[in-house]
C-alpha cells in the first residue's frame, strides 16, 4: 500500500465519520466529551494576566523638549534625576522618543535618563543644517 493510498483511505474515513457525527446527535455527544474536557482544562489553566504594579505617568506639564530648549542638557538631566525607571519609560513612550521601544527591557534609571537626553538632543537638532547662518 502506497502512502498516497493510505492518505486517501484516511480522508475517506474522516468524511464518513463526519457524516455520521452530523446525522447522529448521540454519537456527536459521545465523541465531544474529550474535547469538552480539554476546553475546560485550558480555561482553568489559563494564567491570569499580569497587572502592572503601578501605571507610571509622566508628571503634569513635563516636556523634555521644552526643558532642553530652556535649560539645556544639564537642566534636562537634573529634571530627570528624581524620576524612577517606570516614569522614564512613560516619558519615552509618550513623546515617541524611540518608536522601536528598545528601552522596554532596561531597568537602570541612569541608562534611561541618558537615552532620553540623547534622543531629545537628536530630535531637537534635526534639520539644523538647513537653517540659514549655520
Amino acid at each position: 500500500m502506497s502512502e498516497n493510498d493510505l492518505g486517501q483511505q484516511m480522508a475517506q474515513f474522516f468524511r464518513v465519520l463526519a457524516t455520521e457525527i452530523e446525522n447522529n446527535p448521540a454519537l456527536a455527544r459521545k465523541l465531544a466529551v474529550p474535547f469538552q474536557d480539554v476546553a475546560e482544562a485550558s480555561r482553568k489553566a489559563a494564567p491570569a494576566k499580569r497587572k502592572a504594579k503601578d501605571e507610571a505617568h509622566v508628571p503634569e506639564g513635563f516636556d523634555p523638549f521644552q526643558i532642553y530648549y530652556d535649560l539645556g542638557k544639564l537642566g534636562l538631566q537634573q529634571a530627570l534625576e528624581p524620576l524612577d525607571a517606570a516614569t522614564l519609560k512613560a516619558i519615552l513612550s509618550k513623546f515617541a522618543l524611540d518608536p522601536s521601544r528598545s528601552y522596554t527591557r532596561w531597568r537602570k534609571p541612569e541608562r534611561l535618563m541618558d537615552f532620553i537626553i540623547e534622543r531629545v538632543k537628536a530630535m531637537s537638532n534635526k534639520g539644523q543644517a538647513f537653517k540659514p547662518g549655520t
